[in-house]
């Protein structure tokens, strides 16, 4: 039985589209077993990740980090609440509207961070080991471009 020509990538760039999603499993894969010792997520790292550099003098609120990181609120949320429970960060809810709150991270976060940070910029980098120095510098520039 022939293939319907439906399942062929109709253009190259159709093509390049399909190969960065089958290998944006594989990056959060690796990215995620760098953090396991930790025992934290890439999802929960990166929030983390967010408020260690934003200033310490400007707390955000829930809203600003789902829009930051490009995720739902109800998703900040989990993991607020789980990073919460883990010392890492701090909600303080304003004293004159309940509805905002401003959360930072907190001395434990900043611990975890400087711990997790090395393996989580090694992993980072052994993602481009099957390239020449010049091919990465070019790849980026690539994906910079892209900027979803």
């Amino acid at each position: 039985m022939e293939k319907p020509s439906i399942a062929i990538p109709p253009s190259t760039r159709a093509q390049v589209g399909e190969v960065l999603l089958q290998i944006s499993d594989d990056i959060l894969d690796a990215i995620n077993a760098a953090l396991n010792e930790f025992h934290i997520s890439e999802s929960k790292f990166a929030l983390l990740f967010m408020l260690f550099t934003t200033s310490r003098d400007q707390p955000l609120q829930p809203s600003e980090i789902a829009d930051r990181l490009g995720i739902r609120r109800a998703s900040v949320t989990k993991q607020l609440i789980w990073l919460e429970e883990h010392h890492l960060i701090t909600r303080t809810v304003h004293p004159e509207d309940q509805r905002m709150v401003r959360v930072t991270i907190t001395e434990e976060g900043y611990r975890l961070l400087d711990l997790a940070l090395p393996q989580y910029w090694q992993a980072c980098a052994n993602l481009t080991n099957k390239l020449t120095d010049e091919e990465t510098v070019c790849l980026l520039h690539l994906l910079r471009k892209i900027d979803l």
